[in-house]
């Protein structure tokens, strides 16, 4: 089967839309006959056609976004993954097969891609991780080492999203080395997990009652995989999502401060949606334990957050301001609002540089100058 990412299936669905169109067009005349055989024809046609159509639109919609990687993730059947999984008994430290199997960037960098199942979660997904072209380096040394001198940084995607979208349509690791290569960020681990575990629901990076524990499958079982396969201490890392993976990051840098020192929201929202079809004692469940601003109030605070919003996503920007009024005395907030756009990859594209500064610790972050200039309200902390 054609890969769903693939050039060559859109142009094959391209091509085959126009040849039954020029087809049906040029033979109509042989269906002009008024009984039931052709009026069948006729139908099946142009439903043919309306769904070749239809099919190629949604394909060049993908490859633009990277919403879903494969037919299997488009259609839900992710059951090939449980069988494809390793176990964490299984796991083992990066090894030569490893690095021989790794994509290389033309940046420098090394993409490693694990089929995982989560130690404590039990789920089994996907995981890509990126060493830097410093970290590229000394992975490919004698002791195929890490080193001591990186920060790990967790990227969630959207929903519907994976994980290849901070590789590709976002310029995610591209712009991540650009800023390594000019001494602007230190080197660099990324771990980007797969987040749309559960096939057909947006489970919003959370645990359920009963059901699937992505929560724990983003904190829990990814710092277990990093630990035995990339080799990394306990020090603290950054997350950083856009859209529902903005939600993620702001979700763990609040919840498992014992994980992550701060996170970026990327045009994410700071409560949960709450879309699955769940009962209402579940929803009332669920919004309590995911109340960040309540869960600020109540404990001790030693992470911070950045937030980045169009100040025309209403989306994103009304439930960015709603948490920022409930939590700026509580948390330390750098607002940058994103003057024009709504909500989409090329309006967060020119700001993931912005995210990457600020996690770390740039004394002064160049924002990306928006023409037209608006008459934004409120100003960044």
């Amino acid at each position: 089967m054609l890969p769903l990412l693939s050039l060559s299936t859109e142009f094959v669905f391209w091509i085959l839309t126009a040849a039954i169109l020029i087809a049906t067009v040029l033979f109509w005349s042989k269906f002009s006959r008024h009984n039931w055989k052709n009026i069948t024809a006729r139908f099946s046609l142009i439903l043919t056609i309306q769904f070749l159509a239809l099919a190629s639109i949604g394909i060049t919609i993908n490859r633009s976004g990277e919403f879903y990687s494969s037919w299997s993730d488009l259609f839900g059947a992710q059951g090939q993954y449980q069988q494809l999984a390793i176990s964490p008994s299984a796991l083992s430290q990066i090894e030569m097969k490893d690095l021989a199997s790794a994509t290389h960037t033309k940046g420098g960098s090394l993409i490693f891609r694990k089929i995982i199942k989560g130690a404590k979660s039990g789920i089994s997904n996907v995981v890509y991780v990126v060493a830097s072209p410093t970290i590229a380096k000394e992975l490919v040394g004698p002791t195929h080492s890490i080193g001591s001198n990186y920060q790990v940084v967790e990227l969630f995607p959207g929903t519907p999203g994976v994980p290849q979208t901070w590789i590709g349509t976002l310029d995610g690791i591209s712009t991540m080395e650009n800023l390594e290569r000019a001494g602007k960020i230190p080197p660099t681990i990324a771990v980007i997990p797969a987040i749309n575990v559960e096939p057909g629901q947006d489970t919003e990076c959370m645990n359920f009652v009963g059901g699937a524990q992505v929560e724990t499958w983003i904190t829990g079982d990814m710092k277990s995989f990093m630990q035995t396969f990339m080799g990394v201490d306990n020090r603290l890392w950054s997350s950083f999502g856009y859209s529902t993976g903005g939600w993620c990051a702001a979700e763990v840098a609040v919840l498992h401060q014992e994980q992550y020192s701060q996170g970026v929201s990327l045009a994410g929202y700071f409560n949960p949606i709450l879309s699955r079809g769940l009962s209402k004692r579940e929803k009332n469940y669920l919004a309590s334990k995911y109340d960040l601003v309540k869960y600020l109030k109540r404990h001790t605070v030693n992470t911070k957050i950045m937030v980045i919003a169009s100040v025309k996503d209403r989306f994103a920007n009304s439930s960015a301001q709603k948490f920022m009024l409930g939590a700026n005395a509580l948390i330390s907030i750098k607002y940058i609002p994103i003057p024009i756009g709504g909500h989409n990859i090329k309006v967060w594209k020119p700001f993931v540089a912005t995210g990457f500064l600020w996690i770390a610790g740039a004394n002064e972050i160049s924002t990306p100058v928006v023409n037209p200039l608006p008459s934004a309200s409120g100003s960044p902390k």
